[in-house]
């Protein structure tokens, strides 16, 4: 039995050992492994820095790493790193990154962390960033989680399978949401960013840590608000917000008591409004706003408001505002801020 393991074994470690060699003998793209560290929708560099310099994750720039130990550390790490499946990073996507990390010069000190946890962090939030690094991505309070979770209702069985099997889980969440989108479904989605973490490296308890410190800051309900405007007229100019729900029905959260609310800029006066549940203009600390209440917003609910504005804001003020809810009740991030783009700029308000 030992001789014919061995013989099964040895052939298959010379197999890999040669598909290493044959990785190490292909020559990489610089060119393309920047763009997919740095703009591939990878979220590499929130951990390793833009350059590469390092921060959460180890510095990379100029170390000579082969391309065998970066594909063995991606497929398997065994740091706190998620492990990427070929279906979100290539072997040739890994093969182009380490050609240009070995064309960068060293760095000259490693970055700072992209997220740091206060100093009286409770227990979940010193786990999420400063042991397991998951803020690096998620920001401080890990929003994007607490985003998702809302999104489906999700427990923490489906909180552990979306951190032990991403890979899968993500996409098959696109799907079902994909069918809801029908007959218009996204074109393309982006790739899963984020890997598999090991049930050994991340145990159960140490995720369900976090998991409680994330319902004790409450889960968020994915609202979206976009704020466009129109061209001038005789009566002003008519601006069109559309704010939805992205939760998926019958599963997702609902947000009740919604106030939207849009800052009117001095130098400016409302000469119209429309839209459910309209209040009118209040004056608050911030000045006049244009105030909306709605008793709920739920999975998949889209309302649309306008208002029309006479006048010229003053300075450089961008029309702008939010929306925020009472239940389910967060102590932090409950409320999406949205803005009017400015040219080549973004608008659209997300809860994320």
């Amino acid at each position: 039995m030992r001789i014919y393991l061995l013989a099964v074994l040895v052939p298959a470690a010379m197999f890999a050992q040669s598909g290493f060699a044959a990785a190490q003998r292909a020559v990489g793209d610089p060119v393309n492994g920047k763009a997919v560290f740095a703009f591939g929708n990878t979220s590499c560099t929130n951990c390793h820095g833009l350059e590469a310099q390092g921060g959460w994750g180890p510095d990379l720039a100029g170390k000579g790493m082969s391309v065998a130990r970066a594909t063995l550390a991606i497929r398997v790490p065994i740091w706190r790193m998620p492990a990427f499946a070929p279906s979100q990073l290539s072997d040739k996507e890994i093969l182009d990154m380490v050609t240009y990390w070995n064309s960068l010069p060293p760095a000259p000190a490693i970055g700072k962390w992209r997220t740091e946890a206060p100093l009286n962090a409770p227990l979940g939030q010193h786990l999420a960033v400063n042991i397991i690094g998951c803020a690096q991505c998620h920001g401080a309070t890990l929003t994007t989680p607490r985003h998702g979770a809302a999104e489906v209702n999700g427990d923490f069985e489906w909180f552990k399978n979306t951190v032990y099997r991403h890979s899968v889980a993500q996409p098959e969440k696109w799907r079902q949401l994909d069918l809801l989108a029908a007959p218009e479904p996204p074109a393309r989605r982006p790739r899963v960013r984020m890997g598999n973490y090991s049930e050994r490296r991340l145990p159960e308890a140490t995720l369900r840590e976090i998991w409680d410190w994330m319902n004790d800051l409450g889960l968020l309900v994915p609202v979206r608000a976009r704020l466009t405007g129109g061209p001038a007229s005789a009566t002003g100019t008519t601006y069109v917000l559309d704010v939805s729900s992205e939760s998926m029905p019958q599963k997702g959260l609902t947000a009740e008591d919604v106030t939207v609310s849009l800052i009117v800029p001095a130098g400016t006066t409302v000469t119209a409004a429309s839209g459910e549940g309209y209040q009118g203009v209040k004056q608050e600390t911030t000045g006049e706003v244009a105030v909306w209440r709605l008793p709920r917003l739920a999975p998949r609910d889209h309302y649309t408001f306008s208002i029309t504005l006479a006048g010229s804001p003053q300075g450089d003020a961008v029309l702008r505002g939010t929306v925020g809810w009472a239940k389910p009740s967060a102590t932090s991030d409950a409320l999406v801020n949205f803005a009017l783009p400015r040219p080549g700029g973004r608008g659209r308000g997300a809860g994320e």
